[in-house]
Order: structure tokens, then sequence, then C-alpha cells
């Protein structure tokens, strides 16, 4: 089916394709999101991917696509998909209209898309509104690209007839910063563990590392952790806890990184880069804040490491 793109498109593919086994080359220092394409590519990939979603969809007879501002089309699809407020996903939709409504919907539901698995449906209905079905198919896409998806939403009017909305989504993982990245040559590694305001004796315990052999685990973990996605999020809590690290080369005196990683709420990683006087020159953002403390924690046998009591 992809046979049939447009050159440009074409070319578009094959550059990100050269360019993804490019970034395979550094993963042994981060995960699929560092480095690698840039945000430009991953989003086109994303939208060609999403494209290509909709070739996988097969409608029961009596289907005919139909615009957004069809009055046939119930108001309440309108208002339903899987569309978020982040700036790293694309999200295509279709309408259409099938008759035999009914046996449309059973049809739908027993038919799943060629390389798709079911992974989500239910039912829904309010006040003055008809009954709602929503079907959700994931796929297997590039490594870039954190979900693959296609979701249907149905109706079925007073008159019979169903309306079907098909939404595309797929959320492309932003490019990690080089500034997350913390290179290799650190002889020290201090680390502070701050277990937050619910501690009251033993808040504070640091730890100082000389062997090599921790201080490059702790390096692949960090290099390793997805980059921090853009967009509003709801946290758990947070009890303020934190751990620090600083890196330190041979007869320095001054760390050339720093790092902050909160156990709790979002989990926020921020990678501090230093020159030799100390002074930051550049700061990347990552995510996974309680799997690396959890990670570091355990391998430095620090207790209590999330501050709850």
């Amino acid at each position: 089916m992809r046979r049939h793109l447009a050159p440009v498109l074409r070319s578009v593919v094959a550059t990100l394709a050269v360019t993804l086994v490019t970034a395979s080359a550094v993963t042994s220092l981060a995960a699929a999101s560092t480095l690698g394409p840039t945000n430009a590519q991953r989003r086109a990939l994303a939208t060609f991917e999403a494209r290509h979603l909709f070739t996988l969809v097969t409608l029961p007879s009596g289907s005919r696509e139909v615009a957004r501002s069809n009055p046939a089309i119930d108001r309440t699809l309108l208002s339903m998909g899987a569309r978020s407020a982040d700036p790293d996903q694309v999200d295509l939709t279709r309408f259409y209209l099938v008759t035999r409504g009914p046996w449309a919907l059973n049809w739908l539901e027993s038919h799943v898309p060629v390389g798709g698995t079911r992974s989500g449906w239910g039912t829904g209905s309010g006040p003055g509104q008809p009954t709602s079905h929503t079907l959700t198919f994931s796929f297997v896409g590039p490594p870039v690209l954190s979900s693959v998806q296609l979701q249907y939403s149905m109706v079925i009017s007073p008159s019979g007839e169903l309306g079907l909305r098909v939404d595309a989504n797929v959320l492309w993982t932003p490019r990690k910063s080089p500034f997350s990245l913390i290179a290799s040559g650190a002889t020290k590694v201090v680390v502070t563990m701050d277990r937050g305001f619910n501690v009251r004796n033993g808040r504070v315990t640091t730890v100082t590392i000389d062997s090599r052999a921790t201080i490059a685990s702790i390096r692949t973990t960090l290099n390793g952790l997805p980059v921090a996605t853009p967009g509003v999020a709801s946290c758990p809590i947070d009890v303020g806890a934190l751990m620090t690290l600083t890196f330190w080369r041979a007869g320095s005196t001054s760390p050339f990184a720093k790092v902050a990683a909160d156990p709790g709420g979002c989990g926020a990683v921020t990678v501090s880069q230093l020159d030799s006087h100390g002074t930051v020159i550049g700061v990347g953002q990552d995510s996974g804040g309680w799997r690396f403390v959890r990670s570091v924690a355990r391998e430095l046998s620090i207790k209590d490491w999330t501050g709850q009591i």
C-alpha cells in the first residue's frame, strides 16, 4: 500500500529510514529518543503513519465517507476521539455514515484492522445523548513513535444509520537534548539524597563514588532515560524528595555535570552541563526520575529514598 506514495513523501520516508538506522548507533548511550531524527522528521514520520492507518481501516458494506459538517453526523461524535493537548501528537480524523446501523456496529466490533490489536473498548451515554461506542486498536511503529492507534467512535442515529468517526492517533517521542547525555571520563560522583519534608531525622544522605564500574552503570542508566514529554500533565504527590548527582573528572576543582532527579511528582530529571568554572552551559530535561532514583538508591544501598513515611 505504501508504493503509491508521492515522490516527495517517499523521499522523506527514505531519509527518515536512513536517519533511524544512524540513530541505532547511539543506543548504547541512550534510548531511541536520543539524538537521531530531528523533531520535524519525527513529526513527518508520525503524519505518514497516521495517514497509513487509514489504509488499514476496513468498513462494512453501505459505508460512505462524509464531511465533518454533514448534518447527518451526530453532534456527539464531534466531541469524541482521542485528541490531547500534547504538541507531539498527530491526530487525523475522518467521518463515515453506514446504513443498517445495528448490523454495521456488530460488524465493526468483530473485525480487527490488519496488523492491529484490540486495546480498548467501551460505551457511554448522558442526559439527552445517544449511546456511544468506542473501539481502540494499537499498532507497532518505529522506535521514535510511542503510540500508534486507530480509534472508532460510533453512534446509531434515530433513523437507524450508524455515524462513525475514525481517529488515527500517533504520538512521537521528542528528540532528546545532547545536554541530557553525561560524557565519559568521570572519576568521582557525589550523590546526595534529600528525602523531603516528611523526614525529620536523617533527611539527607551523601555518598561519594569512585568505582569506575559503578559510575559507568549510573551513567548508562541516566543516558537511557526518556526525554521529558512536553504538554500539561497531572502529577502524583511530591514530598520534596530529590536526588542530586555531581560528576567530577580527575584533578578538577568543579564538576562537569550535575543531575537533579525527582522520585515523586512527574519524575522530572534535570541534567546541567558545566564548564571548568562551574557555569551552566546547557540543560537537558528527561523523565523517569522514580526509576532512576530507585536504581541508584539500590546500587548504593540508600534506604527510604522515596521520602514517604
